[in-house]
């Protein structure tokens, strides 16, 4: 009788707590490595319930430390994008049960102090297309025009297709020139592929 009518829709709120209030004498709560609740009723029954306790809010939120490790070792060979799609790929949620995106693995990179791809790149002593440019004596379109063509390589290291160059020997590239006979730059090294 008691379930029927405690789950009947037309039955309000209020009446519930007021059928509660009739039934319940009294709850106690000890709280300690786990919960423990000890209900009495008014007829003098007693009823007495151990329960977990549950995580706390902060460590529900903190992202889980594999997924951490895979998104420190994916960070090396894509950016924070490619990232997101690839843990997306793999099934991989976030805590809230939602896919990764762009600022979601910025937020763990920057919470974990995990280096962007970017720094990686530079400490691997990749060159910028203005640092290329200097040292090969050509304009930064001209480096850009040979990475596009494979003749040096590049690595992307951002969202919008902005690359760092693998340094190549200074007397790998030697100049062409423009004017009425022209003359394409040529390399002294296997291109990149």
């Amino acid at each position: 009788m008691f379930p029927r009518v405690w789950n009947d829709p037309s039955v309000e709120p209020r009446e519930r707590k007021r059928i509660l209030r009739l039934l319940v004498e009294d709850v106690t709560l000890i709280n300690g490595e786990t919960i423990q609740v000890h209900v009495r009723l008014r007829g003098g029954a007693t009823r007495s319930l151990t329960l977990a306790k549950p995580l706390p809010i902060a460590q529900i939120r903190k992202t889980k430390p594999e997924v951490v490790a895979e998104i420190d070792a994916l960070l090396d060979h894509y950016c924070d994008r490619e990232v997101a799609e690839i843990l997306n790929r793999q099934g991989r949620r976030t805590w809230q049960d939602e896919p990764f995106n762009l600022k979601k693995i910025a937020h763990i990179r920057q919470a974990f102090n995990l280096k962007c791809r970017y720094r990686r790149l530079r400490a691997r002593g990749l060159l910028t297309a203005k640092e290329m440019s200097a040292r090969h004596g050509v304009t930064t379109t001209t480096i850009n025009l040979w990475g596009r063509e494979g003749r040096l390589k590049k690595h992307r290291y951002d969202n919008v297709r902005r690359c760092l160059y693998e340094p190549v020997d200074d007397s790998a590239v030697i100049k062409g020139r423009g004017g009425r006979q022209p003359k394409q730059p040529r390399f002294t090294f296997a291109q990149a592929g």
